[in-house]
C-alpha cells in the first residue's frame, strides 16, 4: 500500500464482516496474497487494509502474518461475531478483549504447562493470555459505550470449535474467565505478539453459545457485523 501512513489492519473470518467495512469505505482496491483478498482504502479518512481470513485459528494467524509482511499495519483489529458466555453478556452486546486464550491448546502432559499455555520463540517464553493493546481497547470501549450505552471488556476464549453447548460455555467462563468464545481472536493476537504489532479484538454477540446457537447465528451475523462497522467507523480516527 503506497501511503506514508501505516494502515490499520482489519481481519474478519466471514465475508459479511469485511463487506460491512467496505460499504462505508472509499477508494477501495484489492490485491491477492496467499489465496486471500486484501482490500485497501480509506475508512473515515483513515488508511486501512482488510481481509477475510475464513474461520479458524490457522487461517486467522496466516492472514495476520501475510498482512504484516505485505502491508506493515500499525495495528491489527480482529472483528466479528462471537458467542456470549459471560453471565451478563447478551445477544447484541459488544465485547472488547483485554486478552485472548487458545483454550484448545493442551500441553499439560508435558508437566510444566497450564491449559492454553503455549511456548513461543525465540526462547520458549510461555504465554497463555495473549495480550490486547490496552490503550486501543479502552478507546474501543469508550466508543462502544457512547454509541450503544454499554459494552463488556474482558477475556475472550478462542478455539477451533463452534460452541453450541451451554455446559462447555460455562466451563470456558469458569476456567478462563472468558466473556465470549470464537475462533480467531487469540491466534490473531498470537501472530501480532510475535510481529510486535498492537492487537485489539472487537466482537459483537450473535448467539449465547448454547443449543440455540446454530439457529441464532445466521440471523444475527449480518446485524452484528454492521454494528461493529458503525463503531469502528466512529473511532478509527483516534486509533
Amino acid at each position: 500500500m503506497k501511503s506514508e501512513i501505516q494502515p490499520i489492519g482489519i481481519v474478519g473470518a466471514m465475508q459479511v464482516e469485511i463487506e460491512a467495512v467496505l460499504e462505508a469505505a472509499k477508494e477501495v482496491t484489492v490485491q491477492e496474497h496467499a489465496s486471500m483478498k486484501f482490500y485497501t482504502g480509506l475508512l473515515s479518512g483513515v488508511p486501512f487494509v482488510a481481509a477475510q481470513c475464513s474461520p479458524g485459528k490457522v487461517n486467522s494467524a496466516l492472514c495476520a502474518q501475510v498482512m504484516a509482511d505485505h502491508y506493515r499495519p500499525r495495528l491489527i483489529l480482529n472483528i466479528g461475531v462471537a458467542g456470549g458466555i459471560g453471565p451478563e453478556v447478551r445477544i447484541g452486546d459488544v465485547v472488547i478483549a483485554t486478552s485472548c486464550v487458545q483454550y484448545d491448546y493442551d500441553g499439560t502432559a508435558l508437566g510444566d504447562l497450564r491449559l492454553g499455555e503455549i511456548e513461543l520463540p525465540p526462547e520458549s517464553q510461555k504465554v497463555r493470555d495473549f495480550p490486547c493493546d490496552r490503550e486501543i481497547s479502552e478507546k474501543l470501549q469508550k466508543a462502544a459505550e457512547a454509541l450503544y450505552g454499554h459494552c463488556h471488556r474482558g477475556a475472550i476464549a478462542t478455539g477451533d470449535r463452534f460452541v453450541a453447548d451451554p455446559a462447555f460455555g460455562k466451563w470456558l467462563y469458569e476456567t478462563f474467565g472468558a466473556l465470549a468464545c470464537e475462533m480467531e481472536g487469540a491466534s490473531t493476537a498470537h501472530a501480532c505478539l510475535l510481529n510486535h504489532i498492537p492487537c485489539a479484538v472487537l466482537r459483537t454477540i450473535s448467539d449465547n453459545g448454547n443449543e440455540e446457537a446454530t439457529v441464532d447465528f445466521p440471523t444475527f451475523a449480518r446485524e452484528s457485523a454492521h454494528k461493529a462497522q458503525k463503531l469502528l467507523a466512529g473511532v478509527i480516527e483516534s486509533l
